[in-house]
C-alpha cells in the first residue's frame, strides 16, 4: 500500500486556493472598519482564520503523502468554519451589515463544500490503494 501521490500539482493552480485567498483579501478589507478595541481581539482573529484557510491548502497539496494533505484540508475546514463563526459575532455586534455578512457567509459555505469535496477524493484513492 502506497500513501504517496505519484505528482504534486502547484496549489495556485487550485480553484479552492484561489477562492480562500480571495475570501482572506474580502476580510483584511472588511474588518479595517471594526472598531479599534478589537484590533487584537475579532480582527485578529478573522485574519488568523481566514489566512489559516488557504495556507493549509497550500501546506496540504505540496506535501508528498495524501494523509498530511487529507490532514491540512480538515485543518483548513475548521478554520472556514471559524470565520463563520467570528463573522456571526460580527453581525451580532453590527460590525458588518447584513449584505455583507450573506455574501461572505455564501463564499464561506463554498469553500467549505470545496475542502469536503478534495477531502472525500483523498479518502477514496486511500481506500482504493488500501484494497
Amino acid at each position: 500500500m502506497t500513501e504517496k501521490k505519484t505528482f504534486i500539482s502547484d496549489f495556485r493552480d487550485l480553484e479552492v486556493y484561489k477562492k480562500s485567498l480571495h475570501f482572506s483579501k474580502k476580510i483584511y478589507k472588511v474588518v479595517e472598519s471594526f472598531p479599534s478595541f478589537e484590533r487584537n481581539n475579532l480582527v485578529d482573529q478573522l485574519r488568523r482564520a481566514s489566512s489559516s484557510v488557504y495556507s493549509n491548502i497550500a501546506e496540504g497539496n505540496a506535501n508528498y503523502y495524501y494523509r498530511k494533505e487529507y490532514d491540512r484540508l480538515n485543518t483548513s475546514i475548521g478554520s472556514i468554519a471559524e470565520c463563520r463563526a467570528f463573522l456571526d459575532m460580527a453581525i451580532v455586534q453590527k460590525y458588518v451589515s447584513r449584505e455583507v455578512y450573506v455574501s461572505l457567509d455564501n463564499e464561506a459555505e463554498e469553500i467549505f463544500k470545496m475542502l469536503i469535496a478534495m477531502i472525500n477524493r483523498i479518502e477514496k484513492i486511500l481506500k482504493e490503494e488500501a484494497s
